[in-house]
């Protein structure tokens, strides 16, 4: 139980560890762009092309604003936007500065392109967080260029200067993504324990209740077999066997088999209320009717609840197998129940492909049984669900209070 909730928390750790490096670099976006407004207004002479630099600042602004919005900076096309985005900005720096003066002073647009390199390394990792940066170093020569400063006529500490800021942007995104892969794979490495741990739980479970079968099974089949052996040796000795005394002995043999089927099909608790349910059974025979993708239910124990309360986590349950048998394009899916500190838990995990969880979005599209048939209803009962997505699957866990 305990390993289960360990890993549980650090997995969600690890995805809200991402999330706060997404949170940073839409900050740095932000201190970024005050800074180059500062320096915009008060570069020594002006511009050349003034008009040309504001625009600039405005669509670095613009995207700021855009991207502040949870999610957005993670899509593919959005990555790449930025990163062009930023190379134009460091290229405009030399074009609207007087001829010569990138050698001489720091560009209003030198800090705000890290940030694209920063999203692709939270968003893809630090190879290619480093790879981003490539094209910002060759718009810092580009830059020069256009500000009527040759090539061959750079001297060392400029070419050293072009390097530094390239060095930085690579350490940049290589810095970040490192961060970004290690969080993932702690999560990784948490779900393999979560896994282990349910399979610990469930080992656990079945030895109980084989131990308390036995049990059963020593007390009273065992121990009557074995009268009935020793009553049919001494009647077999005797010669002489009584009709009577044989029924006798059938009738025993008779009542204790009756006893050993029962305690075979018996249910663990076989004096539960009536009005109830067991939550496993119930999420079987679901995961047994949506049948496109293999799925796996274990718990930590049998998991009796009210009838009712059953009947709203099942239907969220099979929505939840509904959706990612229609969407994740998964091989295999895994139910877990666990009832703890009067807390009831099912988590839903799959190894599809996932995908971003936007409320706004999802509700924008019309795609409401996420919204409505899931997270509706668990929140009606008092409960919360939570949504962990990537490229190597999604897990969805529903929390409801008993």
């Amino acid at each position: 139980m305990a390993g289960r909730e360990a890993a549980l928390s650090s997995d969600s750790q690890a995805a809200r560890g991402r999330r706060a490096l997404f949170g940073a670099v839409r900050l740095f976006r932000w201190a970024a762009l005050a800074w180059m407004v500062a320096l915009a207004a008060t570069v020594p002479g002006g511009f050349e092309r003034p008009e040309v630099a504001w625009a600039a600042i405005g669509a670095a602004g613009a995207w700021s604003a855009w991207a502040t919005v949870p999610n957005q900076e993670r899509r593919a096309a959005a990555l790449w936007f930025e990163l062009a985005l930023a190379f134009g900005l460091i290229v405009v720096s030399g074009y609207v500065a007087p001829e010569g003066a990138v050698t001489e002073r720091p560009f209003f647009a030198t800090a705000w392109p890290a940030a694209a390199v920063a999203a692709w390394g939270v968003a893809r990792g630090p190879v290619a967080g480093a790879a981003a940066a490539l094209p910002l170093g060759a718009a810092l020569m580009l830059s020069r260029i256009v500000n009527g400063v040759a090539v061959d006529s750079l001297e060392a500490t400029q070419v050293q200067a072009i390097a530094n800021g390239t060095v930085m942007f690579i350490l940049a995104g290589s810095a970040v993504g490192l961060v970004s892969r290690l969080l993932e794979r702690s999560a990784l490495e948490q779900h393999a324990l979560l896994e282990e741990t349910m399979r610990a739980l469930e080992r656990t479970t079945r030895l109980e209740e084989r131990e308390r079968l036995g049990r059963a099974i020593h007390d009273s089949v065992l121990q009557s077999l074995a009268m009935v052996h020793k009553r049919g040796r001494e009647l077999a000795a005797d010669g002489d066997v009584p009709p009577g005394q044989v029924a006798e002995l059938a009738e025993m043999a008779a009542k204790q088999e009756a006893e050993l089927r029962a305690l075979i099909v018996r249910e663990p608790e076989d004096d539960s209320p009536s009005g109830s349910v067991l939550l496993r059974e119930e999420i079987e025979r679901v995961a047994r009717e949506t049948g496109k993708v293999p799925v796996t239910v274990s718990s930590t124990g049998p998991t009796r609840v009210r009838a009712q309360l059953g009947e709203e986590i099942v239907a969220a349950v099979r929505q939840a197998l509904e959706n990612l048998a229609r969407h994740a394009d998964a091989t295999r899916a895994t139910v877990f129940v666990d009832a703890a500190n009067d807390i009831l838990s099912i988590t839903v995990k799959d190894d599809g492909k996932g995908f971003v969880y936007d409320e706004e979005e999802l509700r924008a599209a019309g795609k409401l049984g996420l919204l409505q048939s899931m997270k509706g209803r668990i929140e009606g009962l008092g409960g919360q669900m939570f949504v962990a997505s990537s490229d190597r699957g999604t897990e969805v866990e529903f929390r409801v209070p008993l």
